[in-house]
């Protein structure tokens, strides 16, 4: 266990490091007020990859080793040692707010001190050090490039005097999301280093951009034009804010010539047109997912939908608003929709080749949504541009937001790539220690909750989960263990959702217990009490998922709601039994016979509920091509129809007349929804279909006069889907009301059943 140890004054040799020598006994003091001496034992962890990287340490005694894993190498390799007076975790300096891509582990029991770099930067600021500073910058800066150096599969051979050459030409730079670092065309000047973040290589594709390649930490790129002296022949773009090393062309091609041997294995892109590091596995990748692979891959806790499962009851977002004081649901459910697959492990004896053959062929799709809600990203943009502070963020990544500081200014709402902050009017509660009306607000991962966040506790087919999408989404998982170690991926890795509790044997269970009671002998009063008791625990069970604060206190709650929904569905099976046993089959003319009725109805309508829940989401997500809410349903047809308006304006004669003849008829047909749910085919597939149906008319020819079709296509089929979605939302939520009813007139009758036999005893 490491112990915090609070002199009056740290050690002179803290101060007497070479990045801190000069500091003023001002600055001094307000870096001892922040920071702390850490008394460590042999062994000890001072920091693992992925922790957040907002502090520097200096040996006070005792030494520490940095290791950290090599481009192209399976194993972690010492990188340096850093002894007494010496410095070390400068890669804060480079990356703001980022994470660690080292680990420190001390090599003999030692004490270090740990320097806050916000606080040393503050600290040397108001003592007017600029001088200073600036000289403390391009140190720190230098140690942090060594390192970085020392971890690249070009450099970490390169002999210490061309690690120096380089050390003394580069430059740091800092690239936004979105900007780009070079385009096509542009005159080759420097090759690059990626210190951190993600970019991606493009060449234009008739008008739009084609990823070439994804560029990470270590890799090196925009070399070889230096030695064609050529013009950019790909771009290269920021996918998020991303921190480059550029060497200049003349430094870089006298250490290249002088270690030529060493290129060859290491370029990231080639400008011949074949780059060596593509999206992933061939069939096996799934391009929706690297559409945004920035997000993905500085997501550290993403929310996630299974459409598959999914019954659109919108429980997750209203358990959510009801969790918190303010009454505001941290969960949106609109988003981006991905498709992903699903976790495939290898079968005994299978070798690599034979295991990818065979999931070319036979690989499984998961449909997922991931809404509007906060993914306590590796490198926070709303913690940069936060000027209160009031951001912050733990140990383990999760970000949060101290409200008695937040002045509602919106700055991190701006920053948010993926709008998973709102500015909402502050609760009365909270409003009388703040002077601001209104409070930044997001996903807290329910903090302080035995059960975790309550959207997924909530869950009655734990279809929603939270995952780390690097390790639990496979795609992502073996493009960057194959990075990383240049090996194939493990099969052994955690799939995106955890095993689900299946219904059906409890249903059968249910069944035949159900069965053995309307066969038993059972005298009135005991089949009516049974029957009582069991309508007693269905009403309880619909409490109980209405209140996710009690539901909060229960640890594994995502396991319980679950569970919860199995026992309600087999208790429901059971009641048939029991009303059947204490009526037999009969529905007298008063109030038993209501009530019979209304079990029965209630009944019915709640096993009808769980069917349509095991069919239909599936064939939902089969004719989404985007989130859509269930109330937008409706414009979105409008929507649709004007969208197809605009593009037949300005169309060929061609284009008109196939409209007219195909896709107008398709448009309008009265049971053309219908058709399509019975088809079960995907969008994609019935865009097929309709394209063969035009092939067909065209025998195959070409023209520069069918421009627009394509998107013709598209939308008509998009307008039959809306059909068939309003239709099949209709289904799977139609049940629920004649369900309530039911329930709420059984309960009444109940207590007038039970009164009357009382009275008549």
């Amino acid at each position: 266990m490491t112990a915090a140890v609070s002199p009056a004054r740290w050690p002179e040799v803290v101060w007497d490091a070479a990045v801190l020598r000069g500091i003023d006994a001002r600055a001094r003091a307000e870096i001892e007020a922040a920071g702390r001496l850490r008394t460590m034992k042999r062994d000890e962890v001072v920091y693992r990859p992925g922790e957040p990287a907002d502090a520097l340490y200096v040996v006070v005694e005792g030494a520490c080793v940095l290791a950290a894993i090599r481009r192209g190498e399976a194993d972690a390799s010492v990188i340096r040692r850093a002894g007494r007076g010496e410095v070390f975790g400068e890669e804060a300096t480079v990356v703001a707010f980022g994470v660690r891509q080292m680990e420190a582990r001390c090599e003999e029991p030692s004490v270090v001190a740990e320097v806050p770099l916000t606080v040393l930067r503050r600290a040397i600021g108001r003592s007017g050090g600029g001088e200073l500073a600036t000289r403390l910058e391009r140190a720190l800066k230098r140690a942090a490039t060594v390192d970085l150096l020392r971890t690249t599969s070009f450099t970490r051979a390169l002999p210490e005097r061309d690690i120096e050459v380089l050390l003394d030409a580069v430059r740091h730079v800092a690239v936004a999301r979105g900007e780009h670092v070079y385009r096509e065309g542009d005159t080759a000047a420097s090759a690059y280093l990626v210190a951190d973040g993600l970019l991606q290589a493009q060449s234009d594709d008739g008008g739009k951009p084609r990823v070439e390649a994804y560029l990470s930490r270590g890799d090196l790129f925009g070399d070889d034009e230096l030695e064609e002296r050529s013009v950019r022949r790909v771009a290269v773009v920021a996918s998020g804010p991303t921190w480059l090393v550029a060497i200049p062309r003349e430094v870089f091609l006298v250490v290249a010539r002088r270690n030529a041997s060493l290129l060859d294995g290491v370029r990231r892109v080639r400008v011949d047109g074949v780059p060596p590091q593509l999206l992933g596995g061939g069939t096996r990748t799934t391009a929706h997912v690297f559409q945004d692979l920035y997000r993905m891959r500085v997501a550290r806790s993403l929310l996630v939908i299974d459409q598959d499962s999914c019954v659109r009851c919108g429980h997750c977002a209203w358990s959510c608003a009801s969790t918190h004081d303010d009454g505001i649901s941290r969960l949106v459910r609109r988003g981006d929709k991905v498709v992903v697959q699903r976790e495939e492990p290898a079968r005994p004896g299978e070798d690599v080749v034979a295991r990818v053959v065979r999931l070319a062929k036979e690989v499984e799709w998961a449909p997922l949504l991931v809404p509007n809600s906060c993914q306590h990203c590796k490198n926070p943009s709303c913690m940069i541009d936060c000027p209160t502070g009031a951001i912050g963020r733990d140990a383990r990544g999760e970000v949060f937001i101290r409200e008695d500081l937040c002045t509602g200014c919106g700055s991190c709402a701006k920053a948010c790539p993926w709008d998973n902050i709102q500015i909402a009017p502050r609760s009365e509660t909270k409003g009388a220690k703040n002077a601001y009306p209104d409070v930044a607000v997001k996903c807290d991962l329910c903090a302080g909750s035995a059960a975790g966040p309550a959207c997924v506790a909530s869950c009655p087919t734990q279809a929603i989960a939270r995952i780390d999408p690097n390790e639990a989404l496979v795609e992502l998982r073996s493009r960057s263990r194959e990075t990383r170690t240049g090996t194939s991926p493990s099969s052994t890795a955690l799939g995106v959702f955890p095993q689900r509790i299946a219904a059906w044997p409890s249903a059968v269970g249910a069944a035949f217990a159900g069965g053995g009671l309307a066969l038993a002998s059972l005298s009135p009063m005991a089949s009516g009490a049974i029957s009582g008791a069991i309508v007693a625990l269905l009403v309880a069970y619909s409490g109980l998922k209405r209140s996710p604060r009690v539901l909060a206190r229960i640890r594994g709650a995502a396991r319980l709601g679950r569970t919860l929904y199995v026992a309600h569905l087999a208790l429901g099976i059971v009641a048939l039994g029991a009303t059947f046993a204490h009526t037999h089959g009969a529905a007298p003319g008063n109030v038993a016979g209501a009530l019979a009725l209304a079990m029965s109805l209630a009944l019915a309508t709640g096993l009808l509920g769980a069917a349509l829940h095991v069919v239909l989401p599936a064939r939902l997500a089969r004719l989404e091509r985007g989130s859509v809410l269930p109330e937008e349903l409706v414009h979105r047809r409008r929507e649709v129809d004007e969208r197809i308006f605009t593009q037949l304006s300005g169309r060929s004669e061609l284009v008109k007349t196939l409209y007219g003849r195909v896709l107008r008829p398709y448009r309008a047909a009265r049971f053309g929804a219908l058709a399509l749910v019975v088809s079960g085919r995907r969008l994609r597939d019935e865009e097929k279909r309709v394209r063969a149906v035009l092939g067909r008319l065209l025998e195959g020819r070409k023209s520069e006069k069918l421009d627009g079709l394509d998107d013709l296509v598209r939308l008509v089929v998009e307008h039959r889907a809306i059909g068939a979605l309003r239709g099949l939302t209709i289904a799977l939520r139609g049940w629920l009301p004649v369900h309530l009813a039911a329930t709420a007139a059984a309960v009444v009758l109940l207590i007038a059943h039970v009164v009357a036999v009382m009275v008549r005893r």
